[in-house]
């Protein structure tokens, strides 16, 4: 075959490709959701998502075989409520009967009005082997259950990693249902169980997808700190404001060099690498997984770490330093509304008995720690001007405002009071309270 009639047939092939996938498109993309928003976050649903998240959590650490996973009606709808404050454009519902589980979802697209709303609805029934998946309505589209899970897997096992599509199909053994309740028994590989083990193949493939950045520029910048950490002796800074310019110091450096060499600063990947390094020295250790091996620290250098994550200090307090640094971190590895909802999530169960009460200050600190990483990342002029603030003078009251007059320790009772959820005026009236006060602050103010 010629060159010319080669590139003939594949000219076609594109274009019909591409007819197709506008006709699937014109079936499947709808002009208005199928379902409403039922679930709204409070007191009660975070305690359900936390309830059904550390189930989850414990019955995968312990690597017992197979996993069992359950999850109630109750429980379904605080994560459904969860997803809807964290993704607004995600609308969810389940709905468990002892004969099937109805799952349905909207998705708001950046499309135009009239194929803006992607609509899926499908039927999961019980069954003795395997995952009995019955029809599935994509818009106007129906398609086997059977054939919908055959596709995904083999997109999984193309695109992603030979045989991990196939695998976790394979893992799901039995489905039992109940008025208000589903359980599933997975036979988890073992390579998928080892978490610490360099073969995993979860860490393998996140060493491969990379997600949340180059783990080598990460670990460039999580060294510079380690190394002036070690340099300072016992000088060491117990407020967070050194840390933060110390690694927009680098940043900005860097990004000097690169303009030198390039002629582009690169501002946004220098303070995002930046963040993410300060954000795995003083957040948690699981942060790690996420990224990659990136820490590589001397015992004496992880008993210094350990020592300041709880020592270091935002107005005066360490708990308001980890709310920020984990609202930093969860803002890299997600989105603003996802990490304040986060945030949210943590002081609604703080409310419950035995808890130190829902606290309007720790939701400043999420919302300050969120609005940083933001700005330092979404653009290139706004991640110049982070670094260029950054490195003047540093005080606390430039990114962090005062919080002796904010309300804390509030009950869950006194909240549904006072509060009642997330969506009442006396709640919004508070964020917006907080969030004018950050934006008078001199790192977060527009002009």
């Amino acid at each position: 075959m010629s060159f010319k009639k080669f590139f003939k047939m594949l000219g076609w092939i594109l274009l019909f490709s591409l007819f197709i996938l506008i006709v699937i498109s014109f079936f499947a993309l709808q002009s208005s959701p199928h379902i409403v928003n039922q679930h709204t976050v409070d007191v009660k649903a975070a305690t359900q998502s936390k309830v059904a998240a550390k189930r989850l959590i414990e019955s995968v650490k312990s690597q017992r075989q197979p996993v069992m996973l359950e999850l109630s009606q109750h429980e379904a709808n605080g994560l459904s409520a969860l997803a809807n404050r964290a993704l607004p454009q995600l609308i969810s519902n389940v709905s468990i009967s002892s004969k099937q589980a109805v799952v349905d979802i909207s998705i708001a697209l950046p499309f135009p009005k009239i194929v803006r709303y992607l609509n899926v609805s499908g039927v999961i029934s019980p069954s003795e082997q395997g995952l009995k998946l019955g029809k599935v309505d994509i818009g106007d589209l129906s398609l086997s259950g059977d054939t919908l899970v055959s596709m995904a897997a083999w997109v999984i096992d193309m695109f992603v990693q030979d045989e991990l599509g196939t695998n976790l199909v394979e893992m799901i053994q039995w489905v039992k249902l109940s008025d208000g309740n589903i359980k599933t028994s997975l036979a988890v590989p073992q390579d998928m169980t080892k978490l610490n083990d360099d073969s995993s193949a979860l860490l393998d493939l996140r060493d491969k997808l990379s997600l949340f950045g180059d783990v080598e520029h990460i670990r460039f910048y999580y060294r510079y700190l380690v190394s002036s950490i070690d340099s300072s002796g016992a000088y060491t800074s117990t407020t967070l404001p050194y840390y933060v310019q110390q690694m927009f110091l680098a940043a900005k450096k860097q990004s000097e060099l690169n303009f030198i060499r390039s002629g582009e600063s690169l501002a946004v990947k220098e303070n995002h690498a930046a963040l993410m390094a300060l954000s795995l020295y003083f957040g948690a250790d699981s942060f790690e997984l996420l990224v990659g091996d990136v820490s590589q620290l001397t015992p004496k250098q992880s008993s210094k770490r350990r020592m300041l994550q709880s020592s270091v200090t935002l107005k005066n307090r360490v708990d308001l330093q980890k709310h920020f640094m984990y609202s930093v971190a969860l803002q890299l590895f997600g989105n603003t509304t996802a990490s304040d909802t986060i945030g949210e999530f943590k002081e609604f169960l703080d409310s419950n008995p035995g808890g130190s009460g829902f606290s309007f200050a720790d939701l400043t600190a999420d919302r300050a720690g969120t609005r940083l990483a933001q700005l330092a990342t979404e653009s290139e002029n706004s991640a110049e001007m982070v670094q260029f603030k950054l490195t003047q003078k540093l005080e606390e009251e430039d990114f962090m405002p005062d919080v002796t007059d904010i309300p804390e320790g509030i009950s869950a009772e006194n909240f549904e009071k006072e509060y009642g959820n997330v969506n009442s005026s006396n709640y919004q009236t508070m964020l917006f309270f907080i969030d004018s006060q950050l934006a008078g602050l001199t790192l977060y103010e527009t002009e």
